[in-house]
C-alpha cells in the first residue's frame, strides 16, 4: 500500500475519533510525515498544526523527532499527554470529544424567530468582540469569514454565528445571551452542519470535555460524540 493508503486505512478504522485527520486528508492539506498499522502522524501546513495517533510507545519514540519546531499539537490518546507537555514545554492544553454528523442523510434545519445569513468582513470585529473564547483576534475572524461564517438575525439583530475552524472542525458557535434558549443554536449548528456536506467538507466539531452545555447541544441535534478523549497541546 503506498503511504495515504497505509494511514487511511489506520485512521478509517476509528472514523469518529480520526475525523479532523481524515479531514485534512480529504482536502489535500495534509503531509503525511509516518504511516503505519501502529500510528499516524500529519502535518497541516496551512493550520501550522501536528495530527498525532500513536497506539504505542514505539510509534510515540519514532515519531517524536520529526516533531522538531511545533508549535500545536493534537493527540488522538491521553496516554502520551503529560510526555508531550513536559518535552515541548507546552503551557495550556484543552482535553476535547470529537463530534461529528454521521447519519447518511443530511440534517433538516430547524426554523427559529429569524433568519440565517452569511456574513462579510465587515462584521469580523463585530464577531470578534462578542466571541466568548477569542484567541486570534480579528483577522482570525475575517479568514473564518472567508471560508464561509453563518449569521443568525432576529428582528435585524445580529444575534449568533457559527464557522470553521482553519484546521476544518466546525466551531465558533456563539449566541448571544439575550437570544438563548431559542432554537438558535441549533439552527446555526445544523445548517453550517448541512453547508458542510454541500461541499463534501467531513461536518464535525471538537467539544471541550467539561462543557456540558455544548455536548447536551451536540446530542440534541443528532451529531455523534466520540467516546475517546483527545488532546491540544500549545
Amino acid at each position: 500500500m503506498t503511504q495515504k493508503e497505509t494511514a487511511l486505512a489506520r485512521l478509517s478504522g476509528n472514523r469518529l475519533l480520526y475525523i479532523d485527520m481524515l479531514e485534512v486528508l480529504r482536502r489535500g492539506t495534509a503531509q503525511i510525515r509516518r504511516a503505519g498499522p501502529d500510528g499516524v502522524l500529519l502535518y497541516d501546513p496551512p493550520s501550522e498544526v501536528w495530527f498525532l495517533d500513536a497506539e504505542t510507545p514505539a510509534a510515540l519514540d519514532e515519531m517524536l523527532p520529526m516533531l522538531d519546531g511545533c508549535v500545536i499539537l493534537t493527540g488522538h490518546q491521553m496516554w502520551y499527554k503529560d510526555k508531550l507537555a513536559a518535552h515541548f514545554g507546552f503551557q495550556t492544553e484543552q482535553i476535547c470529544r470529537q463530534s461529528a454528523w454521521l447519519a447518511p442523510q443530511p440534517p433538516v434545519v430547524p426554523s427559529f424567530d429569524g433568519e440565517l445569513r452569511w456574513l462579510d468582513r465587515s462584521w469580523a470585529v463585530w464577531t470578534e468582540e462578542h466571541y466568548s473564547h477569542s484567541f486570534g483576534g480579528v483577522s482570525y475572524m475575517e479568514d473564518a469569514i472567508d471560508r464561509g461564517m453563518l449569521g443568525a438575525f432576529v428582528d435585524g439583530q445580529p444575534a449568533g454565528f457559527i464557522a470553521t475552524h482553519i484546521e476544518g472542525s466546525m466551531g465558533m458557535l456563539e449566541v448571544l445571551p439575550q437570544y438563548r434558549r431559542r432554537g438558535i443554536g441549533e439552527a446555526l449548528l445544523l445548517a453550517m452542519t448541512a453547508s458542510c456536506l454541500e461541499r463534501g467538507i467531513y461536518p464535525y466539531g471538537q467539544v471541550w470535555a467539561d462543557n456540558d452545555p455544548s455536548l447536551a447541544l451536540q446530542r440534541k441535534v443528532g451529531m455523534t460524540l466520540s467516546e475517546e478523549l483527545l488532546f491540544w497541546l500549545f
